[in-house]
């Protein structure tokens, strides 16, 4: 529904009620734990608004986020003084808030300001907001998508609303939304919901359950309540079914909850209309309430990926101390910077190439200080508590160790560490009970002195016999050389790929994330001066050396002590 449109019925139509809710009706003491719930408000129409007063208004909306446990909240149609009451009264949530029309009459009702949009809230200690406004046609009601990233049940989510149109065409702005929503959350788990302004079988809603590389397919929430399958499906005994339990007044559903299916399954959903004490509905829409359990994340095997998504990904020290990661996006592109280490990585030398632990997931290399930690992944890309290297935890001052991945081809990840008499392999052990080692053999070096003055690159495997290469910068004269591996010899003598000559005093930092523009080649991630400033550029690998350079961050990155 729309401020633009009238409403399909008039108010005589009755209300769907509670007791009109499916007859396999999800509680919560039933529902599986990761719980969300999406509302249109109806916040400024006249002839769906809801005639209780703020306080006794906000009461309702919060007593139904409190009553379902919801970890996100999601909310359309939302004046911002209805918006600034809910912040108020949930105050173990975090909300974010965007306007998507300057001023509406019809949100005096609420507060001075009358703003009119979308709110998210979670039920975390912090988010991060993210808004972006949708392409309309010229003189219609603007549209929007507004997410919040934050934990929900321990595990860093994307929760998302939008409010569709089906003005935009050819899918209601549904794949515009997408878009946006798959590059905010770069290989998170995502929960979406809002009012779709389509119904299940609608072709508009395709996009959605197609999903994008980065956030994958989604699940509906309510796609398995029989109660509502088609004809088509109950005769063809379908697990689940484009179909759900009507949203609205006008007996249409409208809302929807998807959830990234790689990271949740059992969803299940029910519409209930809130309780207002004999008052009339407070919409003309009825509150979605979904539920879903959290599914383990399998890993992608994807060298570099430490989000799950199947895209290497960078590590970034900051100057501030903070580790931050910067989810790839398939094209050489990067997604916005997450923290996840907080303070004390300065001067750590910060590297991703190889699973150490054993659990199928990429981990993280660290030498801070004189001791080398590995750092388990979740999957998603938070780090999990920190155990120290096996076989050799301390010693590490003077050396620069890297994880390289399977250099000497025995399926095992493998450090090389850079010192002032060569570059030395360290060969990795299976993991015992997940605790990472080295193995008991020591360690051989394979290049000589002259690499105290490389910058070591790992491009991983570039020639397919099943053993990581090395390549190396000089940095007397940024001249880019390639080794290939010879397991746990001395390397080859380098070549030196055509067209690439990259000076540190312009190109300060360099790393090698192995292929992220899906061609096969391994490609470079490069700082580059730009002013007084540091922009980051992708130099990708070709036949022929390198293409032409593409920016994938402005400014800033002069303030980043380190790649990984």
């Amino acid at each position: 529904m729309t401020l633009c449109v009238a409403l399909l019925l008039s108010l005589s139509v009755q209300f769907l009620s509670a007791a009109g809710a499916s007859a396999d009706m999800v509680t919560p003491a039933t529902a599986p734990p990761v719980r969300s719930l999406t509302y249109n408000v109806c916040g400024a129409s006249a002839g769906c608004r809801s005639g209780l007063d703020l306080p006794s208004w906000t009461a309702v909306v919060a007593g139904e986020a409190r009553d379902w446990d919801a970890d996100a909240v999601m909310l359309q149609e939302l004046c911002f003084g209805q918006w600034e009451a809910l912040r108020g009264a949930l105050s173990e949530y975090q909300g974010v808030w965007t306007s998507t029309v300057g001023s509406v009459s019809g949100c005096a009702k609420w507060s001075d300001d009358t703003r009119f949009g979308l709110g998210v809230f979670v039920k975390a200690p912090a988010v991060d907001r993210f808004a972006a406004n949708l392409t309309v046609p010229t003189g219609l009601e603007p549209r929007a998508v507004l997410c919040a990233r934050g934990p929900v049940q321990g595990r860093t989510t994307l929760a998302c609303t939008t409010h569709l149109a089906q003005y935009i065409t050819p899918d209601n702005g549904s794949a515009q939304a997408l878009a946006h929503i798959d590059a905010w959350a770069a290989g998170l788990p995502v929960i979406v919901g809002g009012d779709l302004n389509a119904g299940p079988q609608y072709p508009a809603l395709d996009p959605l359950r197609a999903g994008t590389p980065g956030t994958g397919p989604f699940a509906e929430a309510d796609e398995n309540d029989r109660d509502y399958f088609t004809p088509a499906c109950l005769e063809s005994a379908a697990t689940t079914c484009h179909s759900g339990e009507p949203t609205t007044a006008a007996g249409q559903k409208f809302d929807h909850v998807f959830l990234s299916a790689r990271d949740f399954h059992t969803v299940r959903a029910d519409a209930v209309q809130p309780e207002t004490g004999g008052a009339s509905p407070l919409s003309d829409h009825l509150v979605l309430r979904a539920a879903a359990a959290p599914e383990a994340r399998m890993p992608s095997g994807v060298a570099g990926d430490l989000t799950g998504d199947g895209r290497p990904d960078l590590l970034a020290v900051k100057d501030d101390g903070v580790l931050r990661l910067y989810p790839g996006l398939g094209d050489g592109k990067l997604g916005g910077a997450r923290v996840i280490g907080l303070g004390g990585w300065e001067e750590a030398a910060v590297s991703h190439r190889g699973d150490w632990t054993g659990d199928g997931k990429e981990d993280i290399l660290a030498r801070i200080g004189d001791n080398l930690w590995v750092y388990p992944t979740t999957g998603s890309g938070e780090l999990g508590r920190r155990l120290p290297m096996g076989g050799r935890p301390t010693g590490w001052s003077n050396a620069l160790p890297l994880a390289a991945g399977d250099v000497d081809g025995d399926g095992l990840p493998d450090v090389l560490a850079r010192s002032t008499t060569g570059l030395w392999l360290h060969r990795g052990a299976a993991a015992t009970d997940g605790a990472p080692s080295f193995a008991a053999r020591a360690a051989v070096q394979i290049g000589g002195s002259e690499w105290a003055g490389y910058d070591v690159l790992l491009p991983g495997d570039t020639n397919g016999d099943g053993r990581a290469d090395v390549w190396a910068r000089d940095r007397a004269t940024g001249r880019l050389l390639a080794y290939t591996s010879l397991g746990a010899k001395p390397l080859s003598a380098p070549l030196e790929p055509a067209a690439y000559l990259l000076p540190p005093a312009t190109r300060r930092l360099l790393v090698s994330p192995g292929d992220v523009t899906g061609d096969g080649r391994p490609d470079l991630w490069s700082t580059v001066a730009a002013g007084g400033a540091e922009d980051l550029e992708l130099l990708p690998g070709t036949a022929t050396g390198s293409g032409a350079p593409i920016t994938v961050g402005t400014g800033g990155w002069q303030g980043i002590r380190s790649l990984g």
